[in-house]
């Protein structure tokens, strides 16, 4: 009880005096917004590739018409990765037949398992050269005997000694050239805009087609009606430019995604399953708990599971980062995802169906397709601004021709609004830096799992971490042993055939003796027979039931002894104590530096479920200890009161303050529980990661809003200038194609690279105090937690 408050433990009670009632008004406040969890439709999930996408207007024309599918519940596309997610129900559509839904409207869907079309680069490379080589010519014409004529160099009567080569040749070559452009190379935006009419949904390539259409029909016009104006040279620059453009966009994307590519492809829609007797191929979904998966050399795991039968190498890389294959055999655990080198694996299905793979593409998906946030803002732009460009380019032409201008003139207006707009800066400002950068992450063993993550502020005041699994391994190591030269011997003895943490660590001491008839005391130790002689190796409390005595000077040297939160385990024959093994929890090497460059930049709290620091108190600028893992969440919702916070952990007990965080971070080997409230994964020993996931965070969303405010800062000065017709259609597209590689190549630069060095350490804040009655209430802790 205090203050009148009453509180389950003492961590919970330092918490309430460290910060006062406000902390319960926080706490309060916070379970009453706490959202009410979504459900998505049920139902099963897939991943499709889409083929054919090329603009963010694709995305709202596949799903519009994905959802007119009997048996299709949800589909989001996205056109920054060309892929699908469906959730259908497979009781009225077959996960097979899900391909052939999709193909519509000139798209092929295909579902993982199916192979890839050969991609034709020859022909698209022929593409680019072809269209760059048309375009020239048509230039070369002009240049000789138009632009000569346009900018006033040359008088048109000046022409007349090769009148029938400027007025007759030249323009049917260019005729004939044009066409060339227009219908060949310029075949796929042609398509493109025909299959947004089909649909309804205008889209980029209807504003590109009106615009290369028009100037291509204009011109062809005035040759049979004996007009000068021409324009071909806009119609071949327009489809040349676009076609370089999407060539190097295509590449960028490629680069980009390559990361969720792998994963996609590694999630293997069907098993072999052993049932009755016979082997059948099924989906996935199909498989039962218990069921055997049989797996061949070469092929992918579909499922976690147990090898149950068999020997095999098997490839972690995708999963795990580790280049060689690992041996697995019989009771071995397999993630599905990795790849059987060689043998053959018998695999059986653990108690619920699931696959690391999934859950790892599932996360990546959730990011990189996600439109939170300022993505959603994109989206919204890219979807209505193909409607309102026609519109306004209409309106231009009109009003030019209404108020007398020559029709020529009001057709380069209208041209130049058309080409001039850039809606696919929008569609590619976000979710290509997003790809990009979870696909850079990933490669340096770090996984981004929260949509909004790169929509946090880049800036934190503090940083929260746990202590065990965080700072220390969470293993066990001995510290010192105390007593005569064989307790060493003795103890590991005993401790080989238990499988405690403390068990483990004390059994690697010695290797020589052999125990046997082993007697467990759970949470206390073990005693067994060891060369004839009783063993017992435990806590105090394990001791005083068995009433063997403790010598005084033996538990003085080892409370003198005992770390922070270290353990001692007394070692005992011949009826009483005599010796005993002081253990702790194994520190990281890096703790020290990590948390000394985290202070440079922020205010370092430690927040732990042991009732002591460890010695860490003097890495940090307070530390809470002894906290459940409600405290811990409390502690971080306070904090956030004062700024913006980072969470760092790794277990269960950890997940309510990881979710509680601005930003969750589960570090080493993180529990389901806490990945999942995480926004990142860091798995592994390599605490200095941490650095490198808030240097990605900080770098992506600096390129989001300088994607984002190039889109916006372009489409705002370029449209005017045309609408004016100040804007030529020629320098109109090359400026619309500078704009869309623009932000390719800001996306697809490097997003993780060395971390300038944060400065100075500034002065210690002042660090939480611990009340005299705390301080003597600390006792040494003992063996695995039990007195």
């Amino acid at each position: 009880m205090e203050a009148g408050q009453p509180f389950c433990c003492y961590g919970c009670s330092a918490v309430f005096r460290t910060f006062g009632e406000g902390i319960l008004a926080t706490a309060g406040k916070a379970a009453a917004a706490a959202p009410a969890p979504a459900h998505p439709p049920e139902g099963v999930e897939a991943f499709l590739r889409i083929d054919g996408m090329h603009c963010s207007s694709c995305e709202y024309l596949i799903e519009h018409r994905a959802a007119r599918v009997d048996g299709i519940l949800s589909v989001s596309t996205s056109y920054a990765t060309s892929t699908a997610r469906v959730v259908y129900d497979p009781a009225r559509i077959a996960e097979a037949d899900l391909s052939a839904a999709l193909s519509i409207g000139g798209y092929r869907a295909r579902l993982r398992g199916e192979p890839a079309p050969e991609p034709d680069e020859t022909r698209e490379l022929a593409r680019v050269i072809g269209g760059a080589s048309l375009a020239g010519m048509v230039m070369m014409l002009y240049a000789a005997f138009y632009y000569p004529v346009d900018l006033g160099l040359v008088a048109l009567e000046e022409l007349a000694p090769v009148g029938w080569l400027a007025f007759y040749a030249a323009p049917r070559a260019l005729l004939v050239l044009a066409t060339l452009q227009v219908f060949l190379v310029g075949a796929p935006i042609l398509r493109g805009a025909w299959i947004g009419l089909r649909a309804r949904m205008p889209n980029m390539d209807n504003l590109l087609a009106i615009a290369i259409l028009a100037a291509y029909g204009y011109s062809v016009g005035q040759i049979f009606s004996g007009g000068p104006h021409l324009y071909f040279d806009v119609a071949a620059v327009i489809v040349a430019v676009v076609t370089l453009g999407r060539h190097f966009e295509r590449a960028a994307k490629v680069e980009a995604t390559r990361e969720l590519s792998r994963l996609l492809e590694a999630w293997t829609p069907r098993a072999r399953a052993r049932r009755d007797g016979t082997v059948k191929e099924i989906e996935i979904h199909q498989l039962r708990p218990g069921d055997r998966v049989l797996v061949g050399p070469g092929e992918p795991i579909p499922v976690d599971g147990t090898v149950h039968a068999g020997q095999g190498a098997v490839n972690e890389s995708l999963l795990t980062g580790e280049p060689f294959p690992r041996a697995r055999g019989t009771g071995d655990t397999v993630l599905g995802g990795t790849r059987l080198v060689e043998g053959e694996l018998e695999i059986a299905v653990g108690a619920a169906v699931t696959s690391r793979v999934e859950h790892l593409a599932r996360l990546l998906w959730n990011v990189q397709g996600s439109s939170a946030g300022v993505q959603g803002f994109a989206d919204r732009i890219a979807r209505f601004f193909v409607p309102v460009v026609l519109g306004l380019a209409a309106l231009v032409a009109g009003s030019l021709l209404l108020g007398g201008a020559a029709p020529g003139a009001a057709l380069l207006a209208g041209l130049a609004t058309l080409i001039v707009s850039c809606p696919c800066t929008f569609g590619l400002a976000i979710p290509l830096t997003t790809a990009n950068a979870v696909g850079s992450a990933l490669r340096r063993g770090i996984l981004v799992t929260s949509a909004d993550t790169f929509a946090k502020p880049p800036r934190f005041d503090t940083v929260a971490l746990d202590k065990t699994g965080t700072l220390s391994t969470g293993r066990m190591s001995v510290v010192e042993v105390l007593g005569p030269p064989e307790t060493a011997a003795l103890a590991a003895a005993v401790e080989r055939l238990s499988t405690h943490p403390i068990a483990a660590a004390i059994a690697a001491l010695d290797t020589r003796l052999v125990a046997d008839t082993l007697r467990l005391h759970p949470g206390r130790g073990a005693e067994a027979r060891v060369a004839g002689r009783r063993v017992v190796v435990g806590s105090r409390g394990l001791f005083t039931q068995l009433g063997w005595d403790i010598p005084a000077p033996l538990a003085a040297a080892a409370a003198a002894r005992l770390p922070g939160e270290g353990v001692v385990s007394f070692v005992g024959w011949e009826g009483g104590a005599r010796g005993a093994v002081i253990t702790r929890d194994s520190q990281r090497p890096e703790w020290a530096a990590v948390l000394a460059r985290l202070r440079r930049r922020h205010r370092v709290v430690l927040l732990t479920g042991a009732e002591h620091p460890s010695g860490y108190e003097e890495g940090v600028d307070a530390f809470h200890a002894g906290l459940p893992p409600e405290a811990k969440a409390a502690v971080v919702r306070q904090l956030r009161t004062e700024g913006r916070v980072v969470m760092v952990g790794d277990g269960s007990n950890d997940a309510p303050a990881l979710a509680a965080a601005d930003l969750g971070i589960a570090f080493g080997a993180p529990t389901p529980l806490a990945a999942e409230a995480a926004d990142i994964v860091i798995p592994g020993d390599r605490l200095e990661r941490i650095f490198t996931a808030l240097d990605l965070i900080r770098t992506t969303r600096l390129r989001v809003r300088q994607n984002i405010g190039w889109a916006l800062l372009y489409n705002a000065v370029a449209i005017p200038l045309a609408v004016s017709g100040l804007l030529n259609p020629l320098f109109a597209a090359l400026a619309m194609a500078t704009s869309s590689l623009l932000v390719v190549w800001n996306s697809s630069r490097p997003v993780l690279g060395a971390e300038a060095d944060p400065g100075p350490v500034p002065a210690a804040l002042p660090r939480t105090p611990r009340a005299p009655e705390e301080a003597a209430a600390m006792t040494v802790p003992q063996r695995r937690g039990l007195a």
